[in-house]
């Protein structure tokens, strides 16, 4: 017969003398069967302990990658933090920093040199240069005194107010290397005492990149830094955008002293040349400054938005750069520096 239960007939013989219908089943017992599988316990738990180890390895390879990335955007903070003109000069007695530009929308390719350290006084000297561009000038910071000299004439520009501290220490603090919020830290690597670090960022619309470059909104910028581990000074920064590089940043420490001819020149020359400025003049904040100078140096001032410089007390005429040039740098001379009229 086909069917796995059959029914039988026992034979008083079979039953003890008694008939009844009775089942069997063919090929294996049903209850058996059910016993030996409720037997194997070690089925579950190995399935329970593959399930575990595999949400461990999750967590762990999870907690690898936050921890990493955690990381990473800290490095941003420490880089910023760390690179400062005082942070560089707590520790060296000076500081060279050398940049590059290339690839600019609407200039040549140029270098820039600026050399810092502390005086006693704690004041800021710096030496700058410019090389490659289209009216290079070197430039003197001492004693809170700007000298500037473009090939041809030596320049003492007046400071008035806080020129200083918001003019000369801010471009001597800002030549010092800095990172963007928005950019993407990617790989870092250590080698002996160095760690190399590589950060990428999207070009956005009205960016330097977009404006002073002139790459496309979404284009890929890609950082190369190569920091002090202890430390995380940047020593060396290199940017480039589809392969081409475009920028390069490199600091020296304790260097020889940076003292260029032509501040040598007048440096320790008799200041007997009277200069003097009124700021804010026929205004509610009218201040007087004097300033004694060598003499064959011309005398300028910085630009100050909402004011006009004139050489005449009427305030008839202006003082152009033109004017500034062809002044008699023997002689005295006195400047109005007047708020402009709304």
């Amino acid at each position: 017969m086909s069917k796995s239960i059959i029914d039988i007939e026992e034979t008083p013989e079979n039953s003890g003398g008694k008939w009844r219908k009775g089942k069997r089943y063919q090929g294996y017992d049903l209850d058996k069967t059910l016993q030996k599988r409720s037997k194997r316990p070690w089925f579950w738990k190995i399935l329970g302990i593959s399930l575990l180890l595999t949400a461990v390895v999750i967590l762990a390879v999870c907690g690898f990658f936050f921890q990493s990335n955690q990381r990473r955007s800290s490095y941003i903070s420490e880089i910023n933090d760390a690179n400062t003109m005082d942070n560089l000069l707590s520790s060296h007695e000076n500081v060279l920093i050398t940049v590059n530009y290339s690839h600019l929308a609407n200039e040549e390719d140029y270098k820039t040199t600026r050399f810092v350290r502390k005086t006693g006084n704690g004041d800021y000297y710096s030496y700058y240069r410019t090389d490659g561009m289209e009216e290079d000038y070197r430039e003197v910071i001492r004693g809170k005194q700007l000298y500037r000299y473009d090939g041809n004439f030596v320049y003492y520009y007046g400071l008035l107010g806080d020129d200083y501290e918001n003019v000369c220490v801010s471009q001597i603090e800002g030549e010092v290397f800095q990172t963007g919020d928005s950019v993407r830290i990617t790989d870092e690597q250590e080698s002996g005492d160095f760690l190399k670090v590589t950060a990428t960022y999207t070009v956005a619309e009205g960016d330097e990149y977009a404006t002073r470059y002139g790459f496309n909104v979404g284009d890929q910028i890609e950082q190369t830094l190569t920091l002090d581990k202890e430390t995380m000074v940047v020593l060396t920064a290199v940017e480039t955008c589809n392969g081409e590089e475009f920028y390069s940043y490199t600091v020296e420490f304790d260097g020889s002293n940076k003292n260029p001819e032509f501040y040598q020149n007048i440096k320790d020359q008799e200041t007997d040349r009277e200069c003097t400025v009124y700021y804010d003049y026929q205004g509610d904040n009218e201040e007087t400054y004097t300033f004694n100078i060598p003499r064959g140096v011309y005398f300028n001032l910085l630009e100050h938005d909402g004011y006009t410089v004139y050489s005449d007390e009427d305030c008839d005429q202006e003082f152009t750069e033109y004017q500034m040039q062809v002044q008699n740098p023997e002689t005295d001379i006195t400047l109005y520096v007047k708020q402009n009229e709304e």
